[in-house]
């Protein structure tokens, strides 16, 4: 017998949308008691789950596709540490052939020793000027660090407009709609910057270190030995940084924890268990984005019900991540909730992703630091995908030496 999926109330719920963000789907699902509900959104019918059992679901490639419109929210893209979802993730990445033979234990390693490299500028930079607007500082940082892990090369002079356009890519929605616009005014200012430098690479008139993946992936020969074409290295260049950088949010979010739950610092400091626990409540607590959206490619039945082919399927990670059933008190930052996890070893420590070991990189500095924190709002748009603080982070950099010497 074919069970009939919930139908939410009302023609189209675009507005209810715009208004409570990140809370809308899991606020209808709460509202029929049931985990799949099927609603319309800027004139499209779609099917909202959530749940593990869902997210096995949707990551089947066989079932679904990536949606056209906004592929960046891919289901493919969804990963999973200790019961968390979460979507972009560079280990995404190892699916693909190019970067399998690009990116090994070496790489790995050259990353982090990058990520250190510039926390270690940024930190002497502040014992001068300690007043800081924190959000912009790591999204320059990640700038800096995906450009030079890529081998991209980038002046001073270009930094801050490379930063701007590179982050407003990343942003995907804002409470004014998909901001087509100015995200595609930007892509289109990087990809013509990334079209010129592959040509002048390929032409021989700029060097690039060629153990660098911009220089592997623009001489990398597909199966028929061609060369790949100039806009399928732009394409993968920009997934590769719209990853990297949004992972950098996971950042400004740890920041956002230890100021908001400043008891954890000293345990912090001399635990490195917790460390990977206060990282996943990071990732389960603040999801930067709030779902994924994938096309089924056929019909089939799942728990009873139709699912027609070509529906819209959409899947609710921050209903998933907060979802009461599967955790205790999800409205609350507790990291020792994943204290008994059986994956708190530490084989599965030492097996961190790539986004948990740039977190933990990040975090040893945040660690390291101190601040003094003006009376300010910290508080983070529900309407923004992918989420940060609506008014930045404003700190100031307390550095013990440096205050001896005024």
């Amino acid at each position: 017998m074919v069970k009939p999926i919930v139908q939410d109330k009302g023609i189209d719920h675009t507005i209810d949308f715009l208004r409570e963000g990140y809370f809308y789907f899991s606020k209808r699902m709460d509202e029929y008691h049931e985990d799949i509900v099927r609603s319309r959104i800027f004139g499209r019918k779609l099917v909202m789950l959530r749940g593990d059992e869902a997210l096995d679901l949707v990551k089947d490639t066989a079932m679904f596709q990536t949606e056209k419109y906004i592929p960046e929210l891919s289901t493919s893209l969804l990963a999973k540490e200790n019961g968390v979802s979460y979507l972009a993730d560079i280990d995404y990445f190892h699916r693909k052939e190019w970067f399998a033979q690009t990116f090994n234990a070496e790489k790995r390693e050259e990353l982090e020793l990058i990520i250190r490299q510039r926390w270690e500028e940024r930190i002497e930079a502040w014992k001068t000027n300690p007043s800081i607007h924190f959000v912009a500082e790591i999204e320059e940082i990640w700038v800096i660090v995906v450009c030079n892990w890529l081998g991209i090369p980038i002046r001073a002079s270009n930094l801050k407009q490379r930063t701007t356009d590179i982050h407003e890519f990343v942003q995907l929605f804002s409470k004014y709609g998909f901001n087509r616009w100015k995200r595609n005014q930007a892509r289109n200012r990087i990809e013509k910057w990334l079209v010129f430098l592959i040509r002048q690479l390929r032409a021989g008139r700029v060097q690039v270190d060629e153990e660098k993946i911009l220089y592997k992936l623009s001489w990398h020969e597909d199966k028929s030995g061609q060369i790949l074409p100039i806009k399928t290295v732009v394409q993968e260049l920009l997934l590769l940084i719209r990853t990297f950088v949004a992972s950098g949010r996971w950042v400004v979010f740890s920041q956002l924890a230890l100021l908001e739950n400043p008891e954890l610092k000293e345990r912090l400091q001399a635990d490195q268990t917790y460390v990977h626990c206060f990282i996943l409540e990071v990732i389960r607590y603040y999801s930067i984005i709030p779902f994924s959206i994938a096309k089924t490619q056929q019909q089939f039945f799942w728990k009873d019900m139709l699912f027609d082919k070509n529906q819209l399927v959409l899947f609710d990670i921050h209903g998933t991540n907060h979802h009461s059933e599967k955790w205790t008190q999800p409205a609350l930052f507790q990291p020792d909730r994943f204290l008994d996890s059986i994956y708190q070893s530490k084989k599965a420590i030492a097996s961190d992703s790539v986004m948990l070991q740039l977190i933990k990189v990040s975090l040893s500095y945040l660690l390291r630091t101190d601040w003094i924190v003006p009376k300010q709002e910290l508080s983070c748009p529900v309407t923004e995908i992918p989420a940060r603080p609506k008014k930045g982070i404003r700190l100031e950099f307390y550095h013990e030496d440096f205050l001896k010497d005024i």
